[in-house]
């Protein structure tokens, strides 16, 4: 734990011209569609910046990119300050508001880091009636396993996809003591370490809308295009073009496999005795 926290504020120094980059570059064609990016905490949370919209690009993809910036100064203070953490989520909730209003037609996506994860589920939560996003994918997911994705998930037309990884340095030696973004015991599970586990509670439709959270582990062929299961390596341009980009523009076959094989099963897919449910239609109830 002595040496990320070393390398972490040893990394501070170059946080500076993260932020710039991070405020100043857009990517792409707003008339195309767009995609967020949030990164995770602190001064150098908008790690990715570059190589999220470069996969993006290298893809094929030809919307915006657009970077999301909400990190304070400190780590741990973006990580655990959960009613600021709410009002940036709100920021970020308008702007998918404003393009929708805009573009209407148009997909709207989200890839979120670490503790952007939670911005991300609090904006999809905040958002209000005509008002969704398409698709998501989060990395280094810092949120509780256990936390109740169902009225996020009513928000999304298509999928989250949530990529996990046991081994992840940062959620195992920092996040399970600090706690989670949404202010979960990380001794009680962290959605990065072994995807999203379902509520204690089920509502109505929870079960239906979780057929649209799709949990998928870490794989020894993500470390050829760089991802090798750390926290932050996930941004890598190669994992983001040959896997990211390619779900969130429709094709989810290299991410899951071509009969969803790599991706988790619920245990109500598991135990029905039919056909598993169809994919739900998208819910504008709050």
């Amino acid at each position: 734990m002595l040496l990320l926290g070393l390398q972490f504020f040893a990394a501070i120094g170059c946080a500076p011209a993260v932020r710039m980059l991070a405020e100043t570059q857009q990517y792409g064609d707003r008339k195309r569609g767009i995609t967020f990016y949030v990164g995770g905490a602190g001064p150098i949370g908008n790690v990715g910046s570059l190589d999220v919209p470069g996969g993006m690009a290298d893809a094929g993809y030809e919307g915006a990119v657009e970077i999301f910036t909400w990190q304070g100064f400190t780590h741990a203070g973006d990580q655990m300050n959960l009613s600021r953490n709410r009002l940036k989520a709100a920021e970020l909730a308008e702007e998918i508001r404003k393009y929708r209003r805009l573009y209407p037609r148009e997909k709207v996506n989200i890839i979120a880091l670490s503790a952007g994860t939670g911005i991300a589920t609090f904006a999809i939560e905040h958002l209000p009636e005509g008002a969704w996003i398409d698709r998501a994918v989060f990395l280094g997911c810092s949120m509780s396993s256990k936390y109740d994705m169902t009225r996020a998930l009513r928000r999304v037309n298509d999928a989250i996809y949530v990529i996990y990884s046991r081994s992840d340095p940062v959620l195992n030696n920092l996040v399970r003591y600090t706690g989670t973004v949404d202010r979960g015991s990380g001794e009680e599970g962290i959605a990065g370490l072994r995807g999203f586990l379902p509520p204690d509670r089920l509502g109505p439709d929870t079960e239906v809308q979780y057929l649209k959270l799709v949990n998928v582990k870490h794989r020894y062929d993500f470390a050829d295009a760089g991802y090798e299961g750390g926290h932050v390596d996930c941004t890598n341009r190669s994992f983001i073009s040959r896997y990211i980009a390619k779900a969130l523009m429709g094709d989810d076959k290299p991410l899951v496999g071509p009969e969803k094989e790599h991706a988790d099963r619920w245990p109500w897919q598991m135990s029905a005795a039919s056909e598993p449910a169809s994919k739900p239609a998208i819910s504008h109830d709050r």
